[in-house]
């Protein structure tokens, strides 16, 4: 245990398995408040960027040096904002690492815990993120933009991205060349500062609490004998489903240290069989011969594919049943989404909840945990109750691909452990198609038309008649301002040569540049894949331009003078 191994475990679990969403309002750090001493939040949360960085550090200086809470030794989140993190991190033994100008990484690469500034005052645009891997092209954990695309979000993360972990090669400001610092803990300078904690040091991490049970998602990962070197305790997952067995003859030789390993660590265990065509009853008894004695402490799991496919719905029952029988749990049944077109699967579906393999990133994802949709599947009314959404996935802390998985309940999963129903809600209806402030949405057709004129008038706060005056138009003059409040006096001179755009109501080439920029930087999502930097920020308002102003303008509020 290190501060830098508690702040960046801490960062990542803020992001991906907590319900914390971003604000800048006035519950940017709820999370800290609510969270226990462990990082686990119960209820949903709010984070900005500099609340993360400076609560994953308290986190991180407490469970280290047994720093109290409350003690001016810890960062405050309160107290910290990106222009002024760097001071006070320098004030508790962080030291600014070298970082050459003409590189993308610091020398050497990264650490896990270092902590990457973007300030405004030094030339950024206001920003940090927490490394959670070493490397040169590590993953990092950031409290991003709210649902709204704004700074002002609801508590929790409706998007899955508003806290997330990306890689930070993929980031687009360090695509921009945006970052200014990089800063790493130092033990003997904190001593310096801070001499009273030197031999404050807990003797151990203290146990991890009993794990909640709350009807909320959560993040996972399935192994099999392929991860027998994995250190579990080390894995961000709050379960994980081990492989057993498979047909009547091979069993998963690193299975029970696998799965103590994760009871140990806290963590909630998952067994499972691998079918093949042999006789179902004698495969169940394989399996229990071998699973059973986890009866109560774990999930029990079939899973049905390859040449089991083709026995139909009547063998899986069958085993399913056994296993029901001898344990007393409720198991659950895994395959993949076409499987499911393919046979009447009712009677299974009636007794038994569903995981579910399948996504349009499924065998080319190579991210962290995320919340992508849950597939829609026959005969389960509720849908899965878990989600294996890529095979393809990586963890901080392992090298090789891993299966990731989002359960829907962790309700749900502890009443299979005790034999219950186990029944999951619907998947929530569509929104309709309407604008963040209930508007009528746009047509993003790329057409710079009345209507969208009249809307970028709407949420500009200026007089609305779907047109713009070739003279100046009010509501270019507010979409000005805005790109000026928005980007910094450094990347404005970049794009257009001038600190700040003139506010003339004219929409020229700079007004245009600093948008597609500010698109790049905020949402690139919005960016047709295939495009380059120079090939998007080109001043000029094509197609593309105009569909992302008129998706920016759906995802704004009317007279807020501002677009997100």
């Amino acid at each position: 245990m290190s501060v830098g191994s508690v702040t960046a475990e801490i960062a990542r679990r803020i992001c991906d398995v907590e319900p914390v969403g971003y604000s800048q309002g006035e519950d940017r750090r709820s999370w800290f408040a609510a969270a226990d001493a462990h990082g686990r939040v119960s209820s949903p949360q709010s984070a900005d960027c500099s609340s993360l960085a400076a609560g994953s550090i308290s986190y991180g200086l407490h469970h280290t040096y047994g720093v109290p809470w409350g003690h001016k030794a810890l960062l405050e989140p309160n107290d910290f904002w990106t222009g002024n993190l760097r001071a006070g991190m320098e004030a508790r033994g962080f030291e600014e690492v070298n970082w050459p100008d003409e590189n993308l990484t610091p020398d050497g690469g990264f650490q896990i815990g270092d902590i990457v500034l973007s300030a405004g005052n030094e030339g950024g645009v206001g920003h940090v993120i927490v490394i959670v891997e070493n490397g040169y092209d590590p993953l990092e954990s950031e409290a991003w933009i709210a649902e709204t695309g704004d700074i002002y979000g609801a508590p929790g993360d409706q998007t899955g991205q508003e806290t997330r972990t990306a890689r930070y090669s993929e980031h687009p400001y360090t695509q921009r060349g945006a970052w200014t610092s990089c800063h790493r803990f130092s033990e003997g300078k904190f001593f310096q500062q801070w001499p009273e904690f030197a031999k404050g040091k807990p003797a151990s991490k203290p146990a991890a609490p009993a794990v909640s049970s709350a009807p909320a998602h959560a993040h996972g990962i399935d192994i099999s004998s392929h991860q027998g070197g994995l250190n579990i305790a080390a894995i961000w997952a709050d379960f994980v489903i081990v492989k057993v067995t498979e047909g009547t003859g091979y069993e998963n030789p690193f299975w029970r240290a696998q799965a103590e390993a994760t009871l140990t660590a806290g963590k909630r265990l998952g067994l499972y069989h691998f079918a093949n065509d042999e006789d179902p009853s004698e495969q169940a008894r394989y399996f229990l011969d071998r699973a059973k004695a986890y009866a109560g402490r774990a999930t029990f799991w079939l899973d049905w594919e390859a040449s089991a496919v083709g026995l139909g719905p009547g063998p899986a029952l069958t085993f399913l049943n056994q296993v029901a029988a001898e344990t007393g749990s409720t198991p659950g049944f895994y395959t993949y989404q076409n499987v499911l077109s393919s046979y009447d699967w009712s009677a299974v579906a009636a007794r038994y909840p569903l995981w579910v393999a399948g996504g349009p990133d499924y065998s080319d994802y190579g991210r962290a945990y995320s919340d992508p949709p849950v597939p829609t599947v026959p005969y389960w009314g509720g849908g899965a109750l878990i989600h294996q959404y890529t095979e393809d996935g990586y963890l901080p802390g392992y090298s090789k691909r891993l299966d990731l998985d989002r359960l829907r309940d962790r309700s749900a999963w502890d009443r299979m452990i005790g034999g219950g129903k186990v029944t999951v809600s619907a998947p929530a209806a569509s929104p309709a198609p309407t604008a963040v402030d209930g508007q009528k949405r746009l047509d993003e057709d790329g057409e710079m038309g009345p209507a969208t004129i009249a809307r970028l008038q709407q949420v500009m706060g200026t007089p609305i008649d779907g047109e713009l005056d070739d003279d100046g138009s009010p509501a270019i003059e507010a979409f000005q301002r805005f790109l000026n409040s928005a980007i910094g006096a450094a990347s404005q001179e970049q794009l257009n040569g001038a600190a700040a755009l003139d506010v003339d109501g004219i929409a020229g080439p700079a007004t245009w540049r600093c948008f597609q920029f500010l698109v790049l930087a905020w949402h690139k999502d919005y960016v047709p894949a295939d495009w380059s930097f120079t090939d998007w920020i080109d001043g000029d308002p094509g197609e593309g331009t105009i569909r992302a102003l008129q998706r920016a303008l759906n995802n704004s509020r009317a007279n807020s003078g501002r677009l997100w």
